[in-house]
């Protein structure tokens, strides 16, 4: 016995994926097409015993595909069902009806469920008492309005979905970072929360200078991750009270090439890898690891320099006592132009002699008290 084809239509490589496998473990011979317009090609070739076809697909979507389907004598007695997002709603399921469908599901469904409907719709066509649906008779104007009105809504539920799917993602990529971070302050308890102190200056710098969300989003990320490198670097030599030899200073200088070598391979949607490996850099070349200057130094790359610069001097470390903000303004501020980006530092000091900011003290814990160094 010839097993029975099954024509599946979607855009989706994971859902056109997931959905023959369901059907192949139920026997069936699956073809595939990845839009209207291949599957009216592949159906009029092969001639699919019955089509499955999402709604929203490029060149020609499931509601044209259908109006077409119907339209063409050599296949408009073949089963047709639309097989479409959850967040379909009952006037998706009426209007699809109206162009001919004879099934509208909502994925993602239980397999069994979705064989079991594919199914009984098979078995009644077989027994003759599947009605040969054809298109409600409507006017044109009519049907293409609310096509269109359907086709709109659908886009606009389908932008909220990917909008919370990148919320989602965003938080675990910044969970994950997060969590990189703390693992590299670990072996310095000198310094630890330093990473978050400096993303929390360099995104109020990126925001002071006008940048729009997304950049300062990047700036955020790559602070987070500026010090990474020192995963290289002894734990004793991170932790020593007192001023370090020229020999443990190169080792320590080498952490900025270590975190790019470490992060390159990572795909950002931000140039992640340059910012860390740069923001040791400084204007007039006197920095490191390349001694790069002026404009051969990222933008992104010149703000976590100077938050970097700021909370070093501000707080606490094994060789020195905190100097306070007004020290580490006065080390920007005499140094703008030199070291470090004119623009970057004016809005570095006017964040704080303006702005009043603060640097945030990271909490213990999620939720918890939030301390400030106050100038």
């Amino acid at each position: 016995m010839t097993a029975t084809r099954v024509l599946v239509v979607d855009d989706d490589p994971p859902s056109n994926y997931l959905l023959q496998s369901v059907l192949k473990s139920g026997g069936y011979k699956v073809l595939s097409a990845e839009d209207g317009v291949e599957a009216l090609e592949v159906a009029r070739y092969e001639h699919p015993d019955l089509i499955v076809t999402d709604i929203l697909m490029p060149r020609m979507d499931g509601y044209q595909l259908c109006r077409e389907w119907r339209a063409d004598p050599e296949l408009a007695k073949i089963p047709f069902v639309f097989y479409t997002a959850n967040y379909a709603e009952a006037d998706d399921e009426r209007f699809a009806l109206s162009l001919g469908a004879d099934l509208f599901l909502r994925k993602p469904s239980e397999p069994d469920a979705v064989l079991a409907e594919i199914g009984d719709l098979l078995d009644r066509q077989a027994a003759g008492s599947l009605p040969t649906r054809r298109p409600a008779r409507k006017d044109e104007t009519r049907v293409l309005k609310e096509y269109n009105a359907r086709l709109v809504h659908k886009l606009e539920q389908q932008l909220v979905q990917l909008h919370e799917a990148n919320d989602l993602l965003t938080q675990m990529l910044t969970g994950t970072v997060h969590a990189i971070g703390k693992l590299t302050e670990a072996r310095d308890p000198y310094t630890s929360g330093h990473q978050e102190r400096v993303a929390a200056i360099a995104w109020a710098i990126a925001e002071k200078l006008g940048h729009e969300r997304h950049f300062c989003e990047g700036i955020r990320i790559a602070a987070l991750l500026h010090d990474i490198g020192k995963i290289y670097v002894p734990a004793e030599i991170l932790a020593r009270p007192r001023r370090l030899t020229e020999v443990e200073l190169g080792i320590v200088r080498m952490h900025p090439q270590v975190a790019y070598e470490v992060l390159t391979g990572i795909m950002f949607p931000w140039p992640v890898a340059e910012y860390v490996v740069q923001h040791h850099e400084r204007l007039d070349g006197s920095g490191y690891p390349a001694g790069l200057s002026g404009d051969a130094i990222l933008p992104g790359s010149r703000i976590i320099a100077v938050a970097d610069v700021v909370e070093a001097i501000a707080s606490h470390r094994p060789y020195k006592t905190a100097a306070g903000i007004a020290v580490a303004l006065d080390e920007i501020d005499g140094n703008a132009g030199t070291l470090y980006d004119t623009d970057v530092a004016a809005a570095c000091i006017a964040l704080f002699d303006t702005d009043g900011f603060e640097i945030p003290e990271p909490s213990a814990g999620a939720g918890g008290p939030v301390k400030a160094y106050s100038k």
